[in-house]
């Protein structure tokens, strides 16, 4: 049952992260910033990547110490929690060069766990 709960969220962050991908290849830092829409998606999206990989098994997380888990799920708070506080910005660099390493590991466990 975990097994499956960690699949389904490893899924999840990896279609998170492409849907962002996808959208933001389409559009300038600049443009980004000038767009709420934009940045509200993009917010929307980071906070349940941050949802997800906060619910993933200690067993991965303790596989990956190197990420940053608590700062990712702070993000997720931050966005939830105190929505005015977002620096559109931050926003846009976590979109664009902050999950490599995440959708990296995801796939890794997906690969692993799925066999």
């Amino acid at each position: 049952m975990a097994l499956n709960r960690d699949i389904d969220r490893l899924e999840l962050i990896v279609e998170l992260i492409d849907h962002i991908r996808r959208r933001l290849t389409r559009v300038t830092e600049e443009a980004f910033l000038r767009d709420q829409d934009e940045i509200d998606l993009t917010s929307f999206r980071l906070l349940h990547i941050g949802e997800a990989a906060h619910k993933l098994s200690a067993d991965i997380k303790a596989r990956h110490p190197a990420l940053p888990w608590a700062a990712i799920y702070q993000m997720r708070n931050v966005i939830s929690h105190d929505y005015p506080a977002i620096i559109p910005w931050r926003i846009w660099d976590t979109a664009t060069t902050k999950l490599d390493a995440l959708q990296a590991l995801c796939r890794t466990e997906l690969d692993s766990l799925i066999e």
